[in-house]
C-alpha cells in the first residue's frame, strides 16, 4: 500500500512490527504524545523505554527450574467437538504431566487443541466432549466440575478475557470474586448466607494494588479497563488463591509492553514457589522463553516434547504445521 502512494497509520503494540515495517514512530504514553522519531533511527529498547517510562527488561532472565513432585497427570485426554460438530477430536490422546515449580509450555498454530486442552482441564468442556483421565496430586478429578477443580487449587486465566474471564458490565470488585465467591472471607454468616462487602473491597483493592490496576478503583466497571489492565485484574484474582496448578492461555495477547514484562515476572514467581504452570500462547518468543519443557501440538495431538532452551524456533515451527525436523549430526 505504501509503495502504491497510500499513507498507512499502525497502530500496535508489538515493537517488532513497529520497527519491521514503519518509517517513522509516534510514541504516546498516559494518553500523551511523549516522542517522535524516525524508525530508521531508533530501536526497541527505545522505544519500550519512551512507552513505560523506564528501563524494560526486553528478555526474559529466569533461573532454572526445580520441579518437584507431580501435580497435574493427564492421561489420553481426548475432547471431541460440540453439538454442531461432526464428532471428530479437538484433542486426540494428550498425556503428559506438570510437576510442582515448572512451566510446561504448549506449541503450536491457533486451533489445534489448544483452548480444548486448557478448557477441558479447568472443568469448562461438558463431560459427554471429553474421554481420558485428570490426576491432581494423584487425586482422579476427571469428573470434577470447574468449581471442585478451583477448589481443589487449579487457577484459570483464559485466553479470551471477556468470555471466560470477566462480566464487563459488573465492576472490578465484583469481579475480583469470581470464583470464590462461595467461600470466606468473601461470605460471612452461618453457612455463609451473605457477602461481606467489606472484606469484598479490602480484597479487590489488595488486588488493584498489587498488580497495578489503572485506575485502581474497585467501583468502576470492568469494561472501563484497557485490555491490560483487564489481563492484570485476572492475573491478580487467580494468583491471589495461591494455586498448586494455574492453567494460563495466552497471558500477554494485547498487552502492552510494560504490562508484558510484569506479566512474565508473576508467572515465574509462582513456579519458583512451587506452582505447576501449564502455559499457552500463540507468541512463540513467549512460550519457548517462559517454559522449561515445550509440548507441540498438531491437529489434536502432541507431536514431540522439546527443550526450549536447544531446540530453535525453525525446528519447533517445522513439528508445529506436521514437518520433522532433521536430526541434528554429534
Amino acid at each position: 500500500m505504501r509503495a502504491q502512494g497510500k499513507t498507512v497509520v499502525i497502530i500496535t503494540h508489538k515493537l517488532s512490527e513497529v520497527l519491521a515495517i514503519s518509517d517513522e514512530v509516534t510514541v504516546m504514553r498516559d494518553g500523551r504524545v511523549v516522542g517522535r522519531l524516525r524508525t530508521a533511527d531508533t530501536d526497541a529498547a527505545e522505544l519500550a523505554r519512551l512507552m513505560v517510562g523506564r528501563d524494560v527488561l526486553l528478555r526474559v532472565e529466569k533461573a532454572p527450574a526445580r520441579p518437584g513432585a507431580v501435580v497435574l497427570a493427564v492421561r489420553d485426554l481426548t475432547v471431541t467437538a460440540g453439538i454442531s460438530g461432526d464428532g471428530t477430536p479437538r484433542l486426540a490422546g494428550a498425556t503428559f504431566a506438570v510437576r510442582a515449580g515448572e512451566i510446561v509450555g504448549v506449541a503450536g498454530v491457533e486451533g489445534n487443541g489448544q483452548t480444548e486442552l486448557i478448557e477441558a482441564l479447568a472443568g469448562l468442556v461438558p463431560a459427554a466432549r471429553v474421554s481420558g483421565r485428570v490426576e491432581l496430586s494423584g487425586e482422579d478429578v476427571t469428573a470434577a466440575d470447574a468449581r471442585e477443580r478451583k477448589d481443589r487449587g487449579v487457577a484459570h486465566i483464559p485466553e479470551d478475557r471477556h468470555r471466560r474471564g470477566l462480566l464487563l458490565d459488573f465492576d472490578l470488585a465484583e469481579n475480583s470474586i469470581l470464583g470464590v465467591e462461595h467461600r470466606p472471607p468473601v461470605v460471612a454468616g452461618p453457612g455463609g448466607v451473605w457477602l461481606d462487602h467489606a472484606a469484598i473491597e479490602r480484597r479487590a483493592g489488595q488486588i488493584l494494588r498489587d498488580f497495578d490496576v489503572r485506575p485502581p478503583d474497585p467501583r468502576l466497571p470492568a469494561r472501563a479497563l484497557s485490555g491490560g489492565n483487564q489481563q492484570k485484574l485476572i492475573i491478580g484474582r487467580e494468583l491471589d488463591l495461591h494455586p498448586r496448578l494455574l492453567l494460563v492461555a495466552q497471558p500477554t495477547r494485547g498487552v502492552d509492553i510494560g504490562a508484558i514484562e510484569f506479566i512474565h515476572r508473576q508467572i515465574l514467581a509462582l513456579r519458583d514457589a512451587g506452582c505447576a504452570v501449564l502455559l499457552v500462547s500463540a507468541e512463540l518468543e513467549e512460550v519457548t522463553a517462559l517454559a522449561d519443557r515445550l509440548l507441540v501440538l498438531h491437529r489434536g495431538r502432541i507431536v514431540r516434547e522439546v527443550d526450549p532452551a536447544t531446540t530453535t524456533p525453525a525446528e519447533i515451527g517445522l513439528l508445529m504445521t506436521g514437518g520433522t525436523p532433521e536430526t541434528r549430526s554429534s
